[in-house]
């Protein structure tokens, strides 16, 4: 008895660890760094990016070297004859050197091809990124679309129960009533759209994670509003720095002359050193030389006569630098582009933030509690009473969409620039402004902020962004 007491504690302790593991994953919050992490270690496009790269790292050995020596074998079918005797085979080997310089130069080409790839794999590397936040911002804002909506379900609910209320002492019609459970089922709708949209962007996911689509991820983590307080001219100093197509079409650049050089050298010649050694044997004579094997030593050199090819050779590496220069100078100025008009997107995302935090929001929710107390005083209509619900609806949504927007912005700026575009140096101060959560104000002493918001005209506005 006692034994079987002590297994079934045993079972018991082992499930509660179990149930306690799962709440405990179930509960804790996908991070975006921990995905990131992820994406760079399982991604199959940067996985093979990389092995592009380190595959032409191993080229410049090769194109250093010497070209392998050649060793013949001849066999006289009729000796010649000497005075020594009969020659009846002969062994050379010879080697090629090419003129000094050659083959350092060949090697610093193919180093400028390996750091083009080497940056080529870097833009990989943020390209995933990118799109790996992007879909990240995607789930955040689905979350909360998702959340928002079940809580307004709840108000909804509860404005039924006083339309029904009311309907049954006489106050109100069966219509509200039946507007109200209409409004709900287009809530249960939304709720049901956005899942799907979360799914779909949840597939995405997996996929820049190398992992099979249906893979649930759960609830992320919470995203401060960004913090960006950089000036346009730093933006575009650093694009010019860190962007990695830029600097990948440098070592472009600096390939291309490497390979104008090479050309210009090849103008001079080559040496080519040969060693035979002539098999000999007995001859007639009574002489001590008589029947002894000879060799020889020679040297020879290629004479580039063809001045026709080798001009052609080299006027084509000094057009390639003119083009590989023409192509920096392009993408040079659409980065520069790109960054300007992020730059004032970004802005203008901070701006609609705080139109929705400290404006929209608390007229709505002002509007729908006016609203509310009317309609239980008699004085206004369930239909405005709706109206008024769902544009808090819509400004709740419409707040979080705008903090996904802007991060969406700032991860795509970041990835235009080549750098984090939200870090400070050490004891650099924090605009006041730039130190407020994304989570909605609880009052609406913010009201006092904004002034003269045209209410219904901004949420409109807001609600055709959404969608």
């Amino acid at each position: 008895m006692r034994k079987k007491i002590i297994v079934f504690s045993f079972i018991m302790v082992f499930l509660n660890s179990v149930v306690a593991i799962s709440q405990e994953t179930e509960s804790r919050k996908v991070v975006l760094s921990e995905l990131i992490q992820t994406a760079l270690s399982e991604n199959p496009q940067i996985k093979a990016a990389e092995e592009e790269w380190q595959a032409s790292l191993e080229k410049i050995p090769q194109v250093k070297s010497l070209p392998d020596p050649m060793l013949s074998y001849a066999h006289f079918g009729q000796s010649v004859e000497t005075r020594l005797g009969p020659q009846r085979n002969k062994i050379s080997i010879s080697q090629i050197f090419p003129f000094f310089g050659k083959l350092s130069i060949k090697g610093d080409v193919a180093s400028s091809q390996a750091s083009m790839l080497e940056y080529q794999y870097h833009a990989v590397k943020a390209d995933v990124i990118l799109k790996l936040k992007q879909a990240f911002f995607s789930l955040y804002w689905f979350d909360k679309a998702i959340k928002i909506s079940q809580e307004e379900k709840e108000v909804l609910q509860r404005l039924a129960r006083i339309a029904q209320k009311k309907y049954e002492t006489g106050q109100a019609t069966q219509q509200d009533v039946l507007k109200a459970h209409l409004e709900i089922s287009k809530v249960l709708d939304k709720i049901l759209a956005l899942k799907q949209g979360r799914k779909a962007v949840i597939a995405r996911m997996n996929s820049l994670l190398n992992k099979p689509p249906d893979i649930y991820i759960g609830e992320v983590e919470e995203i401060d509003v960004p913090d960006f307080q950089v000036e346009l001219n730093e933006l575009y100093e650093w694009a010019k720095e860190s962007r990695p197509e830029l600097i990948k079409v440098q070592h472009l650049i600096a390939k291309n002359k490497k390979s104008l050089k090479l050309a210009k050298k090849n103008y001079l010649p080559d040496f080519r050193i040969m060693f035979d050694y002539i098999d000999i044997g007995g001859g007639t004579t009574a002489s001590p030389e008589d029947g002894r094997n000879a060799w020889m030593g020679s040297i020879g050199i290629n004479i580039p006569i063809w001045r026709k090819r080798l001009r052609a050779a080299e006027a084509e590496e000094a057009t390639k630098i003119k083009a590989s220069e023409s192509l920096y100078r392009n993408m040079e100025n659409e980065t520069l582009s790109w960054i300007n008009e992020l730059f004032f997107e970004v802005k203008t995302g901070e701006e609609q933030i705080n139109l929705y935090k400290y404006s929209l929001l608390p007229q709505a929710e002002q509007s729908f509690k006016a609203s509310e107390i009317g309609y239980l005083a008699g004085r206004v209509d369930f239909l405005n009473l709706l109206e008024s619900e769902r544009m808090v609806l819509m400004v709740k949504i419409g707040y979080f969409k705008a903090i996904s927007n802007l991060s969406k912005s700032l991860a795509r700026l970041e990835r235009i620039v080549g750098k984090d575009v939200l870090s400070r140096p050490e004891g650099e101060s924090v605009k006041p402004e730039a130190l407020f959560s994304p989570e909605l104000p609880d009052n609406l002493d913010a009201n006092k902020k904004v002034n003269g918001t045209n209410i219904k005209n901004k949420i409109k506005q807001g609600a055709k962004e959404n969608e």
